[in-house]
Order: C-alpha cells, then structure tokens, then sequence
C-alpha cells in the first residue's frame, strides 16, 4: 500500500500541493497564486473559497495523487476567518497584517483585557492579535454582530481541514497567536474567551500537530479528485512547520525564514523562553515542555516583487541587473518597512525608503539595495532577539538567488546554509510533525548548501549595518511626525 503524503501549504501569496513519497523525497510540487484585497482603511483580506479554488486547480496538474494515503496541511496564521457551521466563508478572511484598528482604538480594548494578559497568553498584546479584532465586531463581523451560528478559524490551514473533515481544529502554534489560548494550559483561557466576546463552543477544537482530525469527506473528495476516506492529520501554522522543515525544532537551534514576509525563530524549553518576551513565544506545535521564539518582520521578498511592479520589470531580471554590480556593489541603502514593521520593533506608520540615489543608479543598484535591506532587517531582528550565534539555516524562496545568498552571508558575518528544496521547507515541516505516525523514513539527503561570508566585505557590511539602524531611526522618526 501506497503511503505517499500530500502536503498543502497556504502561503501569503501562494498555495502549493506538495506530493512526498515514504522516504520523505519530495516527489511533485504544484503552485498557484492567491490574491490579497488591501483596501484604503488599511484593510488586508483573502477569500477562502479562493483557496480552496487553488487547491483544486494544483490538485488537478498534481501527478501521482491517485496514490496518497494521507493529507497534512500548514499555513498562515494569525487571520480571523468567519464560517458557516457548514465550514463556508461568511465574509473575506482578515490576515494577521490588516490594520483597521487604529492605535487608540487597540488601546482602549486593552483596559477590556485580563491585567496579567502577558502572562496568561506567554506575550504582550500585539496589534495583530485576533482577539483585538473578536472584540470589535462592528469592524470584523458579517452585518457587524457575532452569532452562535458563526464559527472561527484563525489558521488558513484550518479552514481547509474544517471544509475536508467537518471538525474545526487548531494547532497549538497558531492558537498562540489569538490572544485566546493560556500558554502554560495550552488551552482557551476562559477569562479571554470571556473579554473576546464569543462563546468557547464556536472556537475550534486545540489538538497536537500530528493528531488526525478526520477523513475526507465523499464532497469535498470529488471536488479535489482524491479518494474519500484519506486520513487528515492536524498540521501546523506555518512558523512550527517553517521550524521542524529547517530542523530547529531542538533546543537551541535557529533559522531564518523569507517568503513574501520573514522572520527569525528558535526553539526553546518552555522554561528558557521565560515568556513573556520582547518578542513572540509560540507554543510548539506537539511538545508541551517547549516553545518557539520568533521574531517577524513584514517584508522580505515581497520588496521585490514590488520592485518589479514599479519598474515594469521582472524579478529574475532585476537579480541578473544587480549580479552585475557585485563587483563594486552600489551605495544605494534601502529600508524594507513598505508594510510599517512588527519586529524587531512595532511601528505601524514607519515606511521603506532608499537612500544614496543618484542618476547614475538603475534598476540594477535598486535591487541589490533590496536584497541587502532585507538581510540587514535579518540581522537586526537577530541581534535584538539574542538568538544563537552558530551558523544559521535560511529557508524560503526569497534566498533562492545565489547573489541574494551572498549577500545574507556577507550581512550577518556567519556561515548560512541553505537546504535543498528550500522553498518547500514547510511543507517539509508538517510531514516531518507526522512522520513517526505514519511510518514514514525522513529523507537522507545532505543538509545543503553552505555560504561563508566574504572577509574582504565585513567592514563594508559593519558600516552599512550601523547607516541602516541610523535609517530606520530617522524613518520612524519621520513617521511620527507625518501621520
């Protein structure tokens, strides 16, 4: 019998079908876009039929589907996503980086909220808390009232298990991240439920990654052209898999993640992580004795690709104009707070910016301004976390490009490896939470490939670090004054 394992990962900007095989190679991958709504209230959404549709149109260019046994998905996390009991969406879902409440306004559900919140949920209130948005449902709710016909998803992932299986399940991982869970209890905190304004019963239920939640259903089955009956496991928001898919899932361990956002994380002891912090502690997705530490930025690869919107050009173009500079790379500074910034300060007005123009500059120097921006924002999170300083694995696909692998390397001083199959690292991660349930063999392969940073650069590296900290100062203070 087959036990090929599909993988559903639904990113920022993408859904992909990841199909493994029982050695845990990766056997086909299959992609497709999905669409954010920004509005002018600072609004950023996503409509989960939408990725539903993606999932059906991946599935359908997917070879090999008829052979899988098992389903796991991961995803973003963090989003308020309203359903039907049916598991049908009732309004767009909220991502973690919609903005609709204005500072005032988040401080004054802060004086509805438990005095010991901190201590209660392992982190203090963020603005992208879920539970903020739970508590003004004149913004977030359909017709602008909460029901007991409604039910609540806050993991991408979730409500696509919630339309395959019936049942509405969290992760322990993503359920830190509502304001709603107890940390220590893993568990809906009662007092938090209560300040939320929602019952406990139309919030999912909170179970291990590698729990199964289900089978597919006969509907959703013929809808996504696999066989009824397969096994649905848990799974896990996307920073727990983005950690055990660059195999820092040990004590001690540290990675970097760039996708369209980023973010640098450890694993801990629950009793090391000593939350809460300065930054966020998540709840690992399996073991209770332990904890996740991440420091999240908002932009990273999406730099680029808005680089290429405004100069009407291509991405791959735009790294193949700045290779051409590394010899004498250009003066060019860029500050990659496009979307404001969550760490490693929270600053929702402050913006991006590039410095040291002049005529002479191109789309070229723009570029390779953006891949450095975005390694500086790595070290400055690192640094301000304290996370380990040994060499770091880097994952996602915005450190596809060997220039931009250099540039990291050269940026934060330390050798960086980065795995094989880098873009696929969370989908990598869920199949790793479930390996041992299903008896599957983790791939053997090498780690990947190792950079060493370039002596001759690490002065110039210093110099640039110590003008983007001076930078991004001036840019808040900038904001401060313009908003």
């Amino acid at each position: 019998m087959s036990r090929n394992v599909l993988a559903i990962d639904i990113g920022s900007s993408a859904l992909k079908a990841v199909l493994f095989g029982a050695d845990g190679v990766m056997l086909a991958s299959r992609s497709r876009p999905i669409a954010t709504v920004q509005g002018p209230d600072r609004s950023q959404t996503q409509d989960p039929d939408a990725w539903w549709r993606s999932l059906k149109e991946a599935l359908a260019e997917l070879p090999g589907r008829e052979k899988i046994s098992a389903v796991v998905c991961t995803g973003s996390m963090q989003n308020l996503i309203v359903l039907s009991p049916q598991g049908r969406p009732l309004t767009p879902a909220a991502l973690y980086s919609d903005r609709r409440l204005e500072e005032d306004e988040i401080s004054a559900l802060e004086k509805r909220l438990p005095e010991d919140y901190a201590t209660r949920t392992g982190n203090r209130l963020d603005p992208a808390h879920t539970i903020l948005k739970l508590m003004r449902p004149d913004r977030f709710a359909p017709g602008g009232a909460w029901s007991r016909d409604m039910r609540f998803c806050f993991g991408a992932k979730d409500a696509l298990t919630f339309r395959m299986t019936g049942r509405a399940a969290i992760d322990p991982t993503i359920a830190s991240t509502t304001g709603l869970m107890n940390l220590k209890q893993r568990d809906w905190d009662p007092a938090l439920v209560g300040a939320s304004g929602v019952d406990r019963d139309v919030l999912p239920e909170i179970l291990p990654a590698d729990a199964v939640i289900g089978t597919l259903r006969s509907g959703p089955a013929a809808e996504l052209g696999l066989a009824e009956g397969l096994v649905v496991f848990n799974g896990a928001g996307d920073a727990a898999a983005a950690t055990w898919g660059a195999s820092a899932d040990r004590p001690g361990a540290a990675y970097a993640y760039l996708g369209t956002t980023g973010w640098v994380a450890a694993t801990l002891s629950l009793h090391d992580a000593a939350p809460p912090r300065d930054i966020y502690t998540l709840a690992d997705p399996i073991h209770p004795d332990r904890a996740i530490i991440i420091s999240p930025f908002l932009t990273a690869g999406a730099a680029m690709d808005w680089l290429a919107e405004v100069t009407g050009g291509k991405v791959e173009a735009l790294l193949a104009q700045a290779a051409e500079l590394e010899e004498h790379p250009p003066s060019t500074l860029f500050l990659p707070y496009l979307a404001g910034e969550r760490a490693p300060f929270e600053d929702q007005n402050v913006r991006g910016a590039f410095l040291g123009l002049d005529r002479a500059h191109g789309a070229g120097a723009m570029a390779h301004a953006v891949m450095e921006g975005v390694a500086f924002a790595i070290r400055h999170n690192l640094e301000t976390a304290g996370l380990p300083s040994s060499s770091l694995t880097v994952i996602g696909g915005g450190a596809r490009h060997p220039l931009q692998r250099r540039i990291l390397a050269d940026a934060l001083k330390r050798g960086i490896t980065f795995p094989h199959d880098s873009q696929e690292m969370t989908a990598r991660g869920v199949l790793r939470m479930i390996a041992g349930k299903i008896g599957l063999q983790p791939d053997s392969r090498g780690a990947g490939v190792l950079v060493a940073p370039r002596p001759e650069r690490t002065a110039r590296s210093d110099l640039r670090f110590e003008a983007y900290l001076a930078a991004s100062r001036f840019a808040r203070d900038q904001a401060r004054l313009l908003n």
